[in-house]
């Protein structure tokens, strides 16, 4: 008995070792290769220089924003997530021949050479994991989102997630709900239900400035029931197969 005793607190130390050895991993690869785009500290932008110089999401907030699985996956095959970038402002070509116009203006066309493949390091799945291991670890913002559930017993289609999305709220002239099709200034919406917590969810679209104080996304004072649909649809939205078509 005593034997046994002992053997389960050796096995209970080693994976308490591993773990911590994990961690430290994790935020050493942080601090030496990802600090200098993200930032791993808060707060976000208070001014708009601060907002105009961000070259990379924050990722202060990580443990609150997103889904350990769906980042995993994501280190180890990066993929752009925002079509403009960061700053879409950045990205927008004022030349005559690729303006749109509207009432004799031009407007937001984006220049083609700026939207070059994502420059992402590429992580082993060890350093995926570690790396992810530290990221969940912070949460500044639990105040946020506690107390957010989603219903998932609240009933959509794709086809009524649309609407609420384009129609009534007008959130795919900055958001694509599937690659191609909606506006390029936001990040996409068709892996959101995958990417992102449902109480992150819930939280940022109720109140965006909540969790980024000069974001340029606007509070569309999307109304309970509303907002509820809408991250539901899009965790609908996130189990679409788009690479069959694409």
């Amino acid at each position: 008995m005593i034997k046994r005793l002992l053997f389960l607190l050796v096995i209970t130390l080693l994976a308490s070792s591993v773990s911590a050895s994990a961690d430290e991993d994790g935020k050493a690869i942080l601090q030496q290769r990802c600090v200098e785009c993200h930032d791993l500290k808060g707060p976000a932008p208070t001014t708009i220089r601060e907002l105009w110089e961000r070259d990379a999401p924050d990722l202060f907030y990580a443990g609150n924003k997103f889904r350990r699985e769906w980042l995993v996956e994501w280190l180890q095959k990066p993929v752009r997530i925002r079509p403009a970038g960061v700053n879409y402002l950045r990205a927008i070509n004022s030349t005559p021949q690729h303006q749109t116009k509207k009432n004799g203006r031009q407007y937001d066309v984006l220049w083609g050479a700026v939207l070059k493949p994502l420059r992402h390091e590429a992580l082993t799945s060890d350093e995926a994991n570690a790396v992810v291991d530290a990221l969940m670890q912070l949460k500044p913002h639990d105040d946020l989102v506690a107390g957010r559930v989603l219903d998932t017993s609240m009933p959509i289609t794709l086809d009524q997630g649309e609407i609420l999305i384009d129609k009534v709220y007008g959130c795919q002239s900055c958001h694509q709900i599937e690659p191609g099709y909606g506006g390029y200034t936001g990040a996409e919406l068709y892996t959101a239900g995958r990417r992102l917590q449902p109480a992150f969810m819930l939280s940022y679209i109720e109140r965006p400035k909540n969790w980024d104080p000069k974001i340029w996304m606007p509070n569309v004072h999307v109304k309970p029931e509303d907002l509820q649909k809408i991250v539901n649809y899009l965790v609908l939205l996130s189990k679409e197969d788009f690479n069959a078509s694409h």
